[in-house]
């Protein structure tokens, strides 16, 4: 309904309508007038994006490179586009197998768009702006030339002190052979310990795996040396005793001896291997008992009685080994790591046979 005053409001049947309302000439009733109609006003609440100018750009990729979780970055796990993710400017055709876009203002008139850069009247993005031209990128350039000539030029190198020793081969044995120690006069392995975190419990785990070292069938002297640079006299002490454990392994004859001393010390070794000085070192007052036993060699001698068949020996053979063992592991148990100061201009020589 327009607002035109020649309509009449409701009135009562009873009542007569006003004269003024009903004053209407012939022509004027047949006539037709234009009534504007109601106009609607959209107030959105909501814009997509943020209020302005804005572009959107559809990109579309290659599967397999999108599903590539290396071709992205800090995705965690999730190889799609995130809300908020920014992406490089164009060109786009360096990425996107086809593109296109529009553009807009959000959340205002109409009529804006001529006035946004690239932005054509029919609301698309002018496709100059998306794409572009791409150099291509060659590695024929002076650095990679420099590179491989240095490249080739220490393989050269390389060939050159490599290649005369591989047509002149000499005599080498591939595994131990006895026969290599004939032509020596002794092998001599040296142990050290020193005044700092290394007392008489580190001395006779690293002299172990020293004399475990025994080449079988050696035919020189095989000589263990511990070089004690506190030169302490309770070390030297231990030491002799240690050497009597070693004296005391059962000999039948042969090379039995050095056989069982062998077999004696990789055994042992294998008991005292993972000994750190937070257990043995020079700061432990008094050893665990379940460590002195295996520092001391009791329980390696309790497991080859057992497992090695060494109790068909005889009581009489391994009395010596066993008494040895507890001459040492009485020493170990004794005012461990406590040591006299020694005299600075002296030192402690003692003649060994």
């Amino acid at each position: 309904v327009g607002d035109d005053e020649s309509f009449s409001p409701p009135q009562p049947v009873e009542m007569p309508a006003p004269k003024d309302f009903m004053d209407v000439d012939e022509e004027q009733k047949r006539s037709m007038e234009v009534v504007s109609a109601n106009k609607l006003t959209i107030s959105p609440t909501s814009c997509f994006g943020k209020r302005g100018p804005m572009y959107v750009v559809a990109c579309a990729v290659n599967q397999s490179s999108y599903d590539d979780g290396s071709q992205w970055k800090n995705t965690k796990g999730n190889n799609r586009f995130q809300p908020g993710q920014k992406v490089m400017p164009p060109p786009f055709n360096d990425r996107c197998v086809a593109v296109a876009g529009r553009c807009g203002h959000a959340c205002e008139p109409d009529g804006l768009q001529n006035r946004m850069p690239h932005c054509l009247p029919n609301g698309y993005i002018n496709i100059s702006a998306l794409v572009g031209d791409l150099p291509i990128q060659y590695n024929r350039v002076t650095p990679v030339f420099l590179f491989v000539y240095v490249l080739l030029f220490g393989f050269a190198v390389k060939i050159i002190m490599l290649c005369p020793g591989i047509f002149s081969p000499y005599r080498h044995c591939t595994y131990y052979d006895p026969d290599l120690t004939e032509q020596l006069k002794y092998i001599l392995v040296v142990g050290v310990t020193g005044g700092g975190d290394e007392g008489k419990g580190t001395m006779v785990r690293n002299t172990i795996g020293m004399v475990a070292g025994l080449p079988p069938s050696c035919r020189c002297r095989f000589v263990v040396c511990n070089n004690e640079e506190g030169h302490r006299l309770e070390m030297l002490t231990c030491w002799e005793k240690f050497c009597k454990v070693i004296a005391a392994m059962p000999n039948r004859g042969g090379t039995s001896y050095e056989d069982n001393l062998r077999e004696f010390t990789a055994l042992w070794c294998e008991e005292t291997k993972h000994m750190r000085l937070d257990s043995v070192g020079a700061k432990v007052k008094q050893l665990d008992a379940k460590i002195l036993d295996r520092l001391c060699g009791k329980t390696t001698f309790a497991k080859i009685k057992r497992d090695r068949g060494w109790a068909s020996f005889g009581q009489q053979a391994l009395a010596p080994l066993e008494a040895a063992i507890g001459v040492l592991e009485q020493d170990l148990a004794t005012d461990y790591n406590k040591f006299q100061p020694m005299t600075p201009h002296r030192d402690y020589i003692r003649d060994w046979t």
